[in-house]
């Protein structure tokens, strides 16, 4: 056989190998499987447009707490000159509870940061005069995968972000980001919502669709050029070795053939 016919049967190895790899969408794109227990975000979040959102406090949430005049109840000392950002604050326990000086263990799981601050205003009036206290949530944030340049966390400051903000602090899109495939997760195990949003098209503008509220979770899916990619690289190791396999075995049979090396009449090296 000649090399232009280890080449074809190479070609023809490739092809097959090729052919036959399954679909990697499945273990490429994040969240591609429908479950019963997805619903839409847009059916909640259309019968409630109107409501202004607060966060809610949650276990592992961190309380930067401020009791006026009364630094060493504070979780900081608003007159040292520190950055806020580098402040760690009161860590919410895993059963809800903050352990805080002088009132101790408190309740604050499910409250937001004003109803906390009203909370701990009442607590602490008990053992100060003119008590007045401030809260604010420290770590909020969301998370952004996929096909963005710099995927990770993002963190906020308000109560709420914008989509389109999250992507633009991750670095944007990579060019094999499918745009017209964001999604945003967010709920529970049990329970999760999704929603997909094309950003190719000016519908996906509506505030409504674009919010981001603490612990969502934005992918963005890659696109078809990204998996057609993957599937290639994946075969290629496989072509690689086949190739040669082939290639040393028709040159080894020419080059005995016309007795450039042959193993029968090879004697050892001359001296």
């Amino acid at each position: 056989m000649s090399l232009k016919h280890a080449a074809v049967t190479t070609s023809i190895l490739a092809a097959l190998s090729i052919t036959g790899c399954s679909s990697k969408e499945s273990k490429y794109v994040l969240f591609n499987k429908k479950s019963e227990n997805v619903q839409s975000i847009m059916d909640n979040r259309d019968a409630g447009m109107n409501d202004v959102y607060e966060s809610k406090i949650i276990p592992n949430n961190r309380l930067s707490i401020l009791v006026f005049n009364h630094p060493e109840l504070s979780t900081r000392d608003v007159r040292a000159q520190i950055d806020p950002n580098q402040e760690r604050g009161a860590l919410v326990a895993h059963d809800g509870t903050v352990n805080l000086p002088l009132i101790g263990v408190v309740r604050v799981a499910g409250l937001t940061a004003r109803e906390t601050a009203n909370l701990l205003t009442r607590e602490y009036s008990r053992y100060i005069k003119h008590s007045h206290v401030t809260v604010d949530l420290l770590n909020k944030r969301v998370f952004v995968m996929g096909e963005v340049r710099r995927p990770g966390r993002v963190d906020i400051v308000e109560d709420t972000t914008n989509l389109l903000e999250a992507i633009s602090t991750s670095g944007d899109f990579t060019d094999f980001a499918a745009r017209n495939k964001i999604k945003i997760i967010r709920g529970t195990r049990e329970r999760p919502e999704v929603e997909t949003v094309d950003l190719t098209r000016l519908s996906a503008l509506s505030p409504n669709r674009l919010t981001l509220y603490p612990n969502d979770v934005v992918y963005v899916e890659p696109n078809e050029y990204r998996k057609r990619n993957l599937e290639i690289a994946e075969s290629l190791p496989g072509i690689d070795i086949a190739s040669r396999v082939l290639t040393l075995l028709f040159t080894g049979k020419q080059l005995t053939n016309t007795h450039i090396f042959n193993v029968n009449t090879f004697t050892g090296y001359q001296q």
